[in-house]
């Protein structure tokens, strides 16, 4: 049997519902979502000759969405970003709020539970305040923080990636996690 020839023009009716929501969740932004869909659909229809068939139209599809997604964190970590001087608050460091040993949060500095007993609407709203202070970080933060965290790369294919050394992405995403609490904590998460 043999396997049946991609019909562009069936894309949008066909992945592109799926394809958005996929791009959504992961730059929840619904105009970039859009855009990363349509770089989709231009790039599969550009390189259509050299469809193998090997996985589905859909996979394939997925597999070049993925990959815009990863090219639009690297365009974002290359943006100007913001100077330590925005992330300080009276004089803390990271130190006050890391151990330099493991990374993890010092005793005292570790966040406080942000999810209570009745949490089904609480975590609605923690989604959508995290999701506001995500959009906060700066470019590079924010796409390392994607890339980690929503993505799930691992820190080697990051570094890759985004061309940064270890020492400077554990620095970047120490530095997300600090201004991510902050955030959270001055929209009502975390210390009561």
């Amino acid at each position: 049997m043999t396997p049946a020839t991609p019909v562009p023009a069936e894309w949008p009716a066909r992945f592109g519902d799926e394809l958005y929501r996929f791009a959504l969740s992961r730059v929840s932004d619904s105009e970039v979502a859009e855009e990363l869909v349509q770089e989709t659909f231009l790039s599969a229809l550009a390189s259509l000759a050299t469809f193998r068939a090997d996985a589905s139209e859909r996979t394939w599809l997925f597999v070049i969405l993925r990959r815009k997604i990863i090219d639009h964190y690297r365009r974002q970590a290359r943006a100007p970003h913001i100077g330590l001087d925005a992330l300080h608050d009276g004089g803390a460091t990271e130190a006050d709020y890391f151990n330099p040993a493991n990374g993890h949060w010092n005793g005292p500095q570790a966040p406080a539970s942000w999810l209570r007993a009745d949490a089904a609407l609480e975590q609605q709203e923690l989604h959508e305040i995290l999701r506001l202070c995500q959009e906060r970080l700066s470019p590079q933060q924010g796409a390392v923080f994607a890339m980690r965290f929503v993505e799930e790369l691992s820190a080697e294919e990051i570094c890759q990636e985004l061309g940064l050394t270890s020492s400077n992405y554990w620095v970047i995403v120490h530095r997300a996690k600090l201004q991510l609490r902050r955030c959270l904590e001055k929209h009502g998460m975390g210390k009561n």
